[in-house]
């Protein structure tokens, strides 16, 4: 029996955004959702949860089209992440303790047994993961937007107290 494999990157931010990446189609989706909340011990990992689940559900039809078009072939999909515990927990190597990661688990493994493919979960490097990069690129440019409607009004610095070039104040020493 021959293969054929659908390979997906997922990836997942605390400020609230996740992404995937589909090398079949070359397809790839940002979402923007409710950021964790800062410093949450479980924040991170939620939001890759969270990105190798829209990253199944989201391309549920690519997958069965590719599927119907390889008869004879068996569809292998290949997600991958950079979060090296989120893998090894959907691959049953470890345990989700937080109870809201069980139910996005939950949600994954019933998205799994609505689908007839061979699904393999992993890891990859950071510097490899597309959807990573995606999310860097968009991060990126919401600062350069920031920093030029600031610009725009004359703010020149970047403090907690914004510093404008007409409230500059004197020092006098006695």
């Amino acid at each position: 029996m021959r293969l054929s494999s659908i390979t997906i990157d997922a990836d997942g931010s605390p400020s609230g955004y996740i992404a995937w990446y589909n090398h079949s189609t070359n397809a790839s989706r940002i979402r923007a959702l409710r950021p964790s909340i800062r410093n949450d011990r479980y924040g991170v990992q939620r939001m890759e949860m969270l990105a190798i689940y829209f990253a199944l559900a989201d391309n549920q039809r690519n997958i069965r089209k590719m599927a119907e078009g390889q008869r004879k072939k068996r569809v292998v999909v290949n997600i991958r992440s950079d979060s090296k515990t989120s893998i090894e927990q959907l691959q049953g190597i470890s345990e989700v303790r937080d109870g809201l990661m069980q139910r996005i688990y939950a949600a994954i493994r019933n998205l799994l047994e609505r689908m007839s493919y061979m699904i393999v979960f992993n890891h990859l490097d950071r510097t490899r993961n597309i959807a990573g990069l995606l999310l860097e690129q968009r991060r990126r440019k919401e600062e350069e937007r920031r920093i030029a409607y600031w610009s725009e009004r004359g703010v020149y610095a970047f403090s907690p107290l914004l510093v404008t070039p007409s409230l500059s104040c004197s020092i006098s020493t006695a």
